[in-house]
């Protein structure tokens, strides 16, 4: 069986790794077979990981993703080549990712902590997504994992998902699936089949706080003092 996790962070966007430890990380520190960096809005972090992998021959494989900001919440955008834009519905952006032959995952559904599809979004869409991602590993899978687990298997019967969604390389692989085969068009197929399994653990509590503390500072003025002794002009006696 193959295992891969198809959503995780880069230093493109919010993550606090760069591409190039992530794969490093991937290859030599765990037993995933397949990646996807989804970075929020933007794919070049993704393929310069297909570009990594490829050089340097490893054993790891990466499909291209990104983390779209639809109106109606995140989605998984997986084995894209061309970046869809923010700001569609989630109706729009599944039918873009198609039009592509790409695989679509509602990221996150029903979290309260981040923008994520809501019920009323998934029993209204035309076109529907691939997968669901039913275990999300970090803070925003706290208190809907189970709900999304659950209406998955009795209403909307779509691929489950399981994603890291990690920001930091500890996180990586804490939520993931497993597939028949152990290549990225397997990955894919098995989406597309609704024969994964995923499986997960939640961030260990340490990551999250960690996170949790820099997202609050990044968000925290600068403090005068600090400003002024940063702009301080440099003399030289």
């Amino acid at each position: 069986m193959g295992k891969a996790d198809l959503h995780m962070h880069s230093t493109f966007s919010d993550g606090y790794q760069t591409v190039g430890d992530i794969v490093a990380h991937v290859e030599r520190a765990t037993d995933l077979d397949v990646i996807a960096i989804t970075d929020h809005d933007c794919i070049d972090g993704a393929l310069l990981a297909r570009d990594l992998v490829t050089q340097q021959r490893l054993r790891t494989q990466v499909i291209v993703g990104v983390e779209v900001s639809t109106a109606d919440g995140h989605l998984l955008a997986l084995a894209i080549e061309t970046l869809i834009p923010a700001g569609l519905s989630m109706d729009e952006t599944i039918a873009a990712v198609h039009e592509q032959g790409g695989v679509a995952v509602a990221a996150h559904p029903l979290s309260r902590w981040c923008p994520s599809a809501s019920i009323e979004t998934l029993t209204s869409l035309t076109n529907l997504p691939d997968g669901l991602e039913v275990y999300n590993a970090s803070f925003a899978g706290i208190g809907s994992n189970s709900k999304v687990r659950m209406l998955n298997a009795m209403r909307f019967c779509r691929a489950e998902l399981g994603g890291s969604d990690a920001h930091t390389l500890k996180a990586i692989g804490s939520g993931y699936i497993t597939f028949d085969g152990s290549t990225a068009e397997d990955v894919l197929n098995a989406i597309r089949a609704c024969a994964t399994v995923a499986y997960g653990k939640q961030w260990p509590r340490r990551e999250i706080a960690r996170l949790t503390y820099r997202k609050v500072r990044s968000h925290l003025p600068t403090p005068r003092s600090v400003t002024r002794r940063v702009i301080k002009p440099q003399t030289i006696n």
